[in-house]
């Protein structure tokens, strides 16, 4: 593998940047939710070129990696309060407790507002949030499984499955096919859409394909010739905050 070391500041200190000499025409710079810095560049691209090209991207990967420092022990599902973060939809998304005559919960460009009669009882807005969370989180699934479902599946004669979801430790999702039961981890609502439709489509091949065969990888990559690129970005970027 290659590296570049680059100073970063006071601050966030030294780090390591990955190049990766690609068959590509333009250049991409990643900087991953692990903090993880990724160059990829053309294959004869000069050494003297990745150097002047990160030194001056020096204070934009700083940002980043500041931003992702500072929201990396809020952005989980169990601590929702005023001020911290949460990702929805591959979105960082502030919250903020509202205080108000009734209960419900917006979600705007940037932030969740949830509004309140009990802006002090944390325990409460947990429950509200936690609520509101997994209905919307089953309603995105479900759509996605109904537009893959009636485009790849529906062809097969096998039936729609019914989706479930729960906290899951290890896994973004699950299919039982003989029961045509997919169960989604809660966290998954945290990806983006991309991200979603690789898992949806994963669990849904296994209706078809029960194991992880030849032929169950064959039709993924058929389906979904980018899907490793959506599972490593789903990997990367995603905080479960497990």
């Amino acid at each position: 593998m290659e590296y570049r070391n680059l100073y970063l500041g006071p601050i966030n200190g030294s780090i390591k940047v990955q190049v990766i000499r690609k068959n590509i025409k333009n250049v991409h710079l990643k900087v991953f939710r692990t903090r993880e810095v990724f160059l990829s560049v053309p294959q004869l691209v000069p050494d003297a070129w990745i150097e002047d090209f990160l030194n001056k991207r020096i204070k934009w990967i700083d940002n980043q990696i500041t931003i992702y420092k500072n929201s990396a022990g809020n952005n989980t599902l169990n601590c929702i309060k005023n001020g911290t973060s949460v990702q929805v939809l591959g979105k960082d998304m502030r919250i903020r407790v509202v205080p108000s005559l009734s209960d419900k919960i917006e979600m705007e460009e940037k932030q969740i507002l949830i509004y309140t009669k009990t802006a002090d009882n944390e325990e409460q807005i947990q429950k509200t949030f936690s609520k509101w969370w997994r209905n919307n989180a089953l309603s995105v699934f479900q759509e996605e499984t109904d537009q893959l479902f009636n485009k790849i599946f529906k062809k097969y004669k096998i039936d729609k499955p019914t989706i479930y979801i729960r906290k899951m430790k290890t896994l973004w999702g699950s299919c039982t096919s003989a029961k045509s039961k997919i169960t989604l981890n809660e966290y998954l609502f945290k990806a983006n859409k991309r991200c979603i439709q690789y898992v949806l489509l994963h669990e849904l091949t296994h209706l078809l394909y029960p194991n992880h065969s030849i032929q169950f990888y064959d039709f993924l990559t058929i389906q979904m010739p980018d899907w490793q690129e959506r599972k490593k970005q789903l990997d990367h970027e995603v905080v479960q905050g497990l």
